[in-house]
């Protein structure tokens, strides 16, 4: 980069006034030192017991907000996925849950059903559905993990605002990369999302036209599948702030180490 055009007399002055900015809260604007401060899930150990005050309360209100599907679209701000995307992802979300659930209806499966007489009890229905419950667990997870692949994460932002914020220059142009890359990501997303619904609906259309005698089973199992991701999600945020709390009690640094593995 030319020295001479980082000197000049505009460019200096352009470059003062974003600092000015970058330290000042307006009040339509976020305060950027307070925005790159590091959170407390980032912190040392010694750091997190002198600095983050939160009650078990708060702490495990705060990490509902980030794992609870439900709370996390409705109720979390994030500055990298606005609203209407998150409700995408919801969407998204349900969607897969209903059409991975589909797939494990297979000829063995309805067979058995047809064996089954219409007033069984809940413990039947239970055991049956626990049966293939993990493995439609588990593909819900690797399927998450591949849709969070079309999305920055919003620390990779702060590490840019930190490494470059002497340099506004260079911070402005990475930053302006940074912008095009989220909104390609952004636009990949909803195409995705839109093949895939498109994909699900069909499927959803031939598996009850073939299947008509299926409906119930598969829309019960689909509620159970729904209600149980999040109940997980809930157990991890409530197991996670448990053993987080117990080692701050105990001032074991280990104990503390294993509630990261949980976050």
């Amino acid at each position: 980069m030319d020295k001479n055009i980082l000197s000049s007399p505009s460019i200096q002055t352009n470059i003062k006034e974003m600092k000015i900015n970058l330290t000042t809260k307006n009040e339509n604007d976020i305060n950027i030192e307070e925005y790159l401060s590091t959170e407390p899930e980032d912190m040392d150990y010694d750091d997190v017991i002198k600095r983050d005050k939160r009650t078990f309360c708060q702490y495990f209100y705060d990490k509902l907000k980030i794992n609870q599907l439900i709370l996390s679209t409705f109720l979390t701000k994030e500055p990298l996925r606005p609203k209407p995307l998150k409700i995408l992802l919801f969407i998204l979300n349900i969607d897969l849950y209903f059409f991975v659930n589909g797939l494990f209806f297979n000829e063995e499966y309805i067979s058995q059903m047809f064996t089954i007489s219409n007033d069984e009890g809940i413990i039947p229905f239970i055991e049956r559905f626990m049966d293939r419950f993990f493995y439609i667990t588990l593909v819900g997870v690797i399927i998450g993990y591949m849709i969070e692949c079309f999305f920055v994460d919003e620390k990779k932002v702060k590490r840019i605002f930190k490494r470059e914020k002497e340099n506004i220059t260079i911070l402005k142009y990475e930053i302006t990369r940074t912008i095009k890359n989220i909104t390609n990501r952004n636009n990949y997303f909803i195409l995705l999302s839109f093949v895939i619904t498109i994909f699900t609906l069909y499927y959803v259309f031939c598996f009850n036209n073939i299947y008509p005698s299926m409906k119930g089973e598969w829309i019960k199992t689909n509620v159970i599948i729904i209600f149980s991701m999040q109940a997980l999600s809930i157990i991890q945020s409530f197991l996670e702030t448990s053993i987080r709390f117990i080692s701050f009690k105990y001032k074991s640094e280990k104990i503390y180490k294993i509630s990261l593995l949980l976050s």
